[in-house]
């Protein structure tokens, strides 16, 4: 039901001066992205079909006209499924992507806005620098130039800059963001040491986010070897069905395609185990 309500979400917010924002907690493909990866997913996913299900009904070893059918069926009706099944992971790993490049760009957010604080701004022009040193370490498309902008407008327009915060961390589905707001909030609101609790916030953040980073680098190599797993068995098969007939023949059968079809859903049922334990949130 939560993720039901999760791909309800939509892709832009108003925000409270009443321009569009961006909710990083949905992905939406562009037509031409979308069609891209689907052609993608229903040939690779068709071709595997072929290696593990396809040659069914020959004759002497010979493909006969329901042979050259079922290649066709089976080339169709598992690409659809492929399509279905790993487009939605396609799409996650896309948002999953976006959420991490604003994670880093928040990282120099925190020290651009520390720093200037610490040099005796006020927050405005706290902002009004971070966004100039940001637009040039990254570009004004970025996602932090873009919300510092959003930032600035807002104070600009009288909306208390600590709701405008609070916003964004919920747009993001960061708990990073979302943490900062909260206690930028208590200190901005209760006349607190602004300046030390913002650069105490920022080192503790920072320190996680680097932390992360470090678990995240040494799992690599890891979820690489999980990749290349997942790739073996279709080289197996092929090998198999090419280099022997009585191979090619005996999973042809229906004992043979009932423990392909097994071994595939075992496979697959360890791979996922294998992603959830290595499924280490920043």
């Amino acid at each position: 039901m939560a993720k039901k309500e999760k791909n309800q979400e939509p892709q832009y917010y108003l925000s409270r001066i009443n321009t569009q924002v961006l909710n990083y907690n949905v992905y939406v493909m562009k037509p031409m992205e979308k069609l891209l990866f689907s052609l993608l997913l229903i040939i690779v996913g068709g071709a595997v079909g072929l290696v593990f299900y396809g040659g069914l009904f020959k004759s002497d070893g010979q493909a006969t006209m329901a042979t050259y059918i079922s290649n066709i069926v089976i080339f169709v009706l598992v690409g659809l499924l492929a399509k279905k099944m790993f487009l939605p992971l396609i799409v996650d790993m896309l948002r999953n992507r976006r959420i991490k490049k604003l994670r880093l760009q928040f990282r120099e957010f925190l020290s651009t806005i520390s720093n200037s604080l610490s040099s005796g701004m006020n927050v405005t022009d706290s902002l009004l620098r971070s966004y100039s040193d940001l637009e040039m370490q990254f570009s004004s498309d970025a996602y932090i130039v873009k919300e510092v902008a959003e930032l600035i407008n807002g104070t600009q327009n009288n909306i208390a800059i600590e709701d405008m915060l609070s916003d964004f961390g919920k747009r993001s589905g960061i708990e990073d963001i979302s943490n900062f707001a909260t206690v930028f909030e208590t200190a901005y609101r209760t006349g607190g040491n602004l300046k030390q609790i913002v650069r105490r916030t920022t080192d503790i953040i920072s320190e996680k986010m680097l932390i992360s980073e470090e678990i995240q680098t040494k799992l690599t190599s890891n979820k690489m070897q999980m990749n290349v797993m997942l790739v073996v068995p279709i080289f197996i098969m092929l090998m198999l069905k090419t280099m022997s007939g009585d191979f090619a023949k005996a999973f042809s059968g229906v004992i043979g395609i009932i423990c392909i079809t097994i071994s595939i859903g075992l496979f697959f049922a360890a791979y996922k185990v294998g992603q959830k334990i290595m499924d280490i949130r920043g």
